[in-house]
């Protein structure tokens, strides 16, 4: 016995009447030849005859135009490279100064070039934000005796990459934003 002579369950009847409905509405049959294949649906017995209401139809519909092989890709964004420099000065100037510097870069440079206001009030945040996890820090070892003093080296290597990662992504010309910051300047 081969599989095409098995019967057919309801199930199946209802998914082949589904496919011929989904081609129908598609434009692949037109209302004649729609009825004829629902009539041969609903009425066979066996495998045989349930595909053989799909005799002569293709799966899906064949584009009547040719795809576009090759479509343009969107232009490079070239920023400007004014402002890289001292975008990075002002992420850098957080190691040595903490927020002291990032916020003399926002107080000067900041007022000519927005790029690197930018990037100066992105450092500051970012820096000020650090200074506050650091001192909570400082309570929370505090007040634990001691305890979750193994978290400051944790803490002080994020806020390290991170710090270096803002200076890289400055000079490279990028929109970067610190996680985890609160944006207390703007």
């Amino acid at each position: 016995m081969s599989t095409s002579d098995l019967l057919v369950t309801p199930a199946q009847r209802d998914r082949a009447v589904e496919i011929l409905q989904e081609m129908y509405a598609d434009g692949r049959l037109d209302h004649g030849e729609f009825d004829t294949r629902l009539e041969l649906a609903l009425k066979s017995r066996t495998r045989a005859e349930l595909n053989g209401t799909f005799n002569g139809l293709v799966s899906r519909p064949v584009p009547t135009y040719a795809p576009a092989a090759f479509t343009r890709p969107a232009p490079l964004q070239r920023r400007d490279s004014q402002g890289r420099g001292m975008g990075m000065v002002a992420h850098w100037l957080g190691y040595p100064t903490f927020f002291v510097g990032p916020a003399l870069i926002v107080a000067t440079a900041g007022k000519e070039n927005p790029a690197v206001r930018k990037h100066a009030v992105e450092a500051l945040n970012f820096q000020l934000t650090a200074l506050m996890a650091f001192a909570l820090l400082g309570v929370v070892t505090g007040v634990t005796q001691g305890f979750t003093g193994f978290l400051f080296p944790l803490v002080g290597l994020v806020w390290f990459v991170l710090t270096g990662i803002g200076g890289l992504a400055a000079l490279l010309g990028s929109d970067f934003r610190y996680p985890f910051t609160l944006r207390l300047v703007r």
